[in-house]
C-alpha cells in the first residue's frame, strides 16, 4: 500500500492572505471586546479624602503645603474641620463632604439650629433625609438655601453614601470659594401660626483657629484642685477660675484640635461637661461673619409677659426652663440683672407683672410698658412708693430687695417663698388692705394675694407702734407722678437703652459705657413694627467663625430695615438667647444657657389655645 504524505503547511500555503486577513481580524475583535467589556466593568474613578480635604483648604483661602496629605493634616489639626477623620486614602462620601464644607465655612451652629426643622416648612423636598443624622439634615438644609448654594434645592434625593466623583468634587469646591467670598443666608418660615421667623447669616471668618476649653460642673474647690492636678499629668495646662460663684477650669490657647477632642473626653469620663471656645486673629475685617434671628408675633394671636424661675426674682434660672415652666410659645431674655451668688441675683430695673410692681425703676434708662390689649409705651419711669399710718405716710425705700439701714421694704409673693431671714426687723402680712399679724423676726412665707412690708432700724419700731392685726393698711406706688398712661400698664420691663423711636434710629447713651455702645457684642432687643406686631431679635457675638457681634447703631439699622416703630436693647452678652418652643435660636456666647433673672414670653391668648 502506498501512502501519501500531505503537508498541512504546504496545503495551506496556497491561501496566505486570506489567513493573516482572518488572523488580524480575530485578534483586534478580541483586544476590542476585552477593553470594551474592562469600560464597562472599571470601577468609577473616585475622590479621596485628603484631596477633597486639601483641596477645601485652599477653596477656604488659606495657606497650603505641597502635597494632599499635608493638607489634609492642616485642615484638620486646625479644627476648621473639627472632625477625626481616618483612612484619608479611602473614597470621600457625599454625606462626608456636606459635613466638611458647612463645617469649614463656620455654618456648624447654624447647621444645628436648624437640625430639628420640617423640612416641608424650609420648601425641602429630599425624599433620603430620615437617613441623615440631625446635624446632617441641618447642614444640607443650610447646603442648598445658602447664597451660592452648594447643593441643588430641586434635587428630589441627595444619597448620601454615593461616593464624589472627581466632576462632582469640582463643582462643590468651586461653589465653596465662591461661598468665602460673599456667602448669604437668609430664611424665612412660620415656626407656628402667628410668627414668621428669620434667620440672617453673611461672611466667614478668614483666621486659622485656636481653641480654649472650659470645664464645668464643680461643687468645692478641692475637687477643682484634684481634677486640675490629675489634667497636668496628662499634659493639659488648666487655670482655675470662679466667674459668677461657679467654680470652672479653662484650657491655654490649643493648636491642634485633636487635643480638644482628648481634653473633652478626659472630662466626660470624670463626669464634667464641657465648652469649645474658637480665637481668631481676623485679618480680613471686612469679611467677619455676622449672625441674627428675628421674630414678629402676631398680637391677635399672643399676649406679651414676663416670665420668671418659679423659685422667685432672687433666683436665676435658664430662659428654657422659665419657658417651659410658663408655657410660653416663645420667648427672649429681658433686662439686666445683678448676680449675688450661684444661682442668685436680682433684676436691676423696673419690673411689673400683672399690675403688680415687683422691683422699682432704675433712673434714667428705658422702659416698656404694655397692656394685655396691646397698648404699649416706651419711655423713662419714677416710682414713689409709701404707706399710710396713723402719724402720716412713711416712704417705701424698695421692692422685693432688702437695703440696709432705715428703710422700708415691700415684699410680693415675686420675691420667693418667704422674706429674708433677719433677726432686726418687723414684718406686716397683710392681705385685701388688712393686716393679719406683726411679725418679729423675717422669714414671713409669701402666698399669692399677700404682701409683706418690712421694717429695717428705725422704721422696725415705727411699724410695731402703729400696727397691729385687724389694722387696715393702705400702701400705694405711683408710677411718673400718676401719668395714667403708666399707671395703667399691665407689664413693664426696664433695660436700655432706647434704640427706635417714631420710626427713627436715636441712641442714647443712657448711662452706659463708651464700649458697651460702639464695640461689637452679642445683642437681644424687643420692639413693635408699624403694623403693630412684636418683635424678639437676638445677634450672636464674641464668636469668630459665627458671628463677630453688633454695636447698637449695627442693630438699630438692621431693625429700622425690618419696619420696627419702636425698640429697646435688652441685657446682651452671654444673656441673649431667643427660644421658640423647645428650640434656641442662636449661639449663647457662653456655649450654653446662662442663667437668667426673667425673660419675656409670648403666651397664646385665650382665644387661641
Amino acid at each position: 500500500m502506498k501512502f501519501i504524505a500531505v503537508s498541512r503547511s504546504r496545503g495551506l500555503s496556497r491561501f496566505p492572505n486570506v489567513l493573516n486577513l482572518k488572523t488580524s481580524a480575530f485578534f483586534f475583535l478580541f483586544v476590542f471586546l476585552f477593553f470594551s467589556a474592562g469600560a464597562v466593568y472599571a470601577t468609577p474613578q473616585v475622590v479621596r479624602k485628603d484631596t477633597f480635604l486639601s483641596q477645601l483648604l485652599a477653596a477656604r483661602g488659606f495657606e497650603t503645603k505641597n502635597t494632599a496629605r499635608e493638607n489634609a493634616a492642616t485642615i484638620l489639626k486646625s479644627g476648621i474641620v473639627p472632625e477625626s477623620v481616618s483612612d484619608l486614602e479611602d473614597s470621600v462620601t457625599r454625606r462626608e463632604a456636606l459635613r466638611w464644607m458647612i463645617q469649614s465655612l463656620g455654618l456648624a451652629t447654624e447647621a444645628q439650629i436648624l437640625s430639628d426643622i420640617d423640612y416641608s416648612v424650609l420648601n425641602l423636598r429630599f425624599s433620603d433625609e430620615k437617613s441623615l443624622s440631625p446635624l446632617e439634615k441641618g447642614c444640607l438644609a443650610v447646603a442648598t438655601l445658602m447664597r451660592p448654594p452648594l447643593f441643588k434645592k430641586e434635587a428630589k434625593t441627595f444619597d448620601p453614601t454615593h461616593k464624589l466623583a472627581p466632576d462632582e468634587a469640582k463643582v462643590l469646591i468651586a461653589n465653596v470659594r465662591q461661598a468665602s467670598r460673599n456667602l448669604k443666608l437668609e430664611i424665612r418660615f412660620a415656626p407656628a401660626p402667628g410668627m414668621e421667623l428669620e434667620i440672617y447669616r453673611k461672611g466667614t471668618f478668614s483666621g486659622v483657629p485656636k481653641w480654649r476649653v472650659y470645664v464645668d460642673g464643680f461643687d468645692e474647690k478641692s475637687e477643682v484642685d484634684e481634677l486640675q492636678r490629675f489634667f497636668a499629668s496628662q499634659g493639659f495646662k488648666m487655670a482655675a477660675s470662679n466667674p459668677n460663684y461657679e467654680w470652672r477650669l479653662g484650657s491655654e490657647l490649643l493648636e491642634d484640635y485633636a487635643r480638644v477632642r482628648r481634653l473633652t473626653a478626659l472630662a466626660k469620663d470624670r463626669g464634667k461637661s464641657s465648652r469649645i471656645f474658637s480665637s481668631i486673629k481676623n485679618l480680613n475685617l471686612e469679611n467677619q461673619p455676622f449672625y441674627w434671628a428675628l421674630l414678629k408675633l402676631d398680637p391677635s394671636y399672643y399676649v406679651m409677659e414676663p416670665i420668671i424661675a418659679p423659685m422667685g426674682i432672687r433666683s436665676l434660672a435658664p430662659l428654657s426652663f422659665m419657658t417651659r415652666i410658663s408655657g410660653a410659645q416663645a420667648a427672649i431674655n429681658a433686662g439686666f440683672f445683678a448676680i449675688t451668688g450661684r444661682n442668685q441675683g436680682a433684676p436691676i430695673g423696673t419690673l411689673k407683672i400683672d399690675k403688680t410692681l415687683v422691683n422699682k425703676p432704675y433712673q434714667g434708662r428705658t422702659s416698656l410698658g404694655w397692656s394685655k390689649d396691646n397698648h404699649a409705651a416706651f419711655g423713662k419711669v419714677s416710682w414713689e412708693g409709701r404707706v399710710q399710718l396713723e402719724a402720716g405716710w412713711l416712704a417705701v425705700n424698695s421692692v422685693n430687695h432688702y437695703v440696709k439701714g432705715n428703710t422700708l421694704v415691700l415684699y410680693t409673693q415675686h420675691y420667693g417663698r418667704s422674706t429674708p431671714h433677719n433677726d432686726q426687723v418687723v414684718e406686716v402680712l397683710v392681705e385685701d388692705g388688712k393686716c393679719l399679724s406683726v411679725n418679729f423676726s423675717g422669714g414671713t412665707p409669701l402666698k399669692p394675694g399677700h404682701y409683706v412690708l418690712a421694717g429695717y432700724g428705725a422704721n422696725a419700731a415705727v411699724l410695731a407702734e402703729y400696727l397691729n392685726p385687724g389694722d387696715k393698711v393702705r400702701v400705694e406706688g405711683i408710677l411718673n407722678a400718676g401719668d395714667p398712661q403708666w399707671h395703667n400698664m399691665d407689664y413693664i420691663i426696664q433695660a436700655g437703652p432706647s434704640l427706635i423711636r417714631d420710626g427713627k434710629i436715636k441712641v442714647e447713651s443712657e448711662g452706659f459705657s463708651a464700649a458697651f455702645l460702639n464695640l461689637r457684642h452679642p445683642r437681644s432687643v424687643i420692639g413693635l413694627t408699624r403694623q403693630g406686631q412684636w418683635v424678639f431679635f437676638v445677634g450672636d457675638g464674641r464668636d469668630g467663625m459665627h458671628s463677630a457681634g453688633f454695636t447698637l447703631q449695627e442693630v438699630a439699622s438692621i431693625l429700622k430695615g425690618n419696619d420696627m416703630t419702636y425698640a429697646l436693647n435688652l441685657d446682651g452678652g452671654g444673656s441673649t438667647q431667643m427660644m421658640i418652643g423647645n428650640n434656641v435660636y442662636n449661639s449663647p456666647s457662653d456655649k450654653r444657657e446662662r442663667p437668667l433673672s426673667y425673660g419675656v414670653g409670648a403666651k397664646l391668648r385665650v382665644s387661641q389655645s
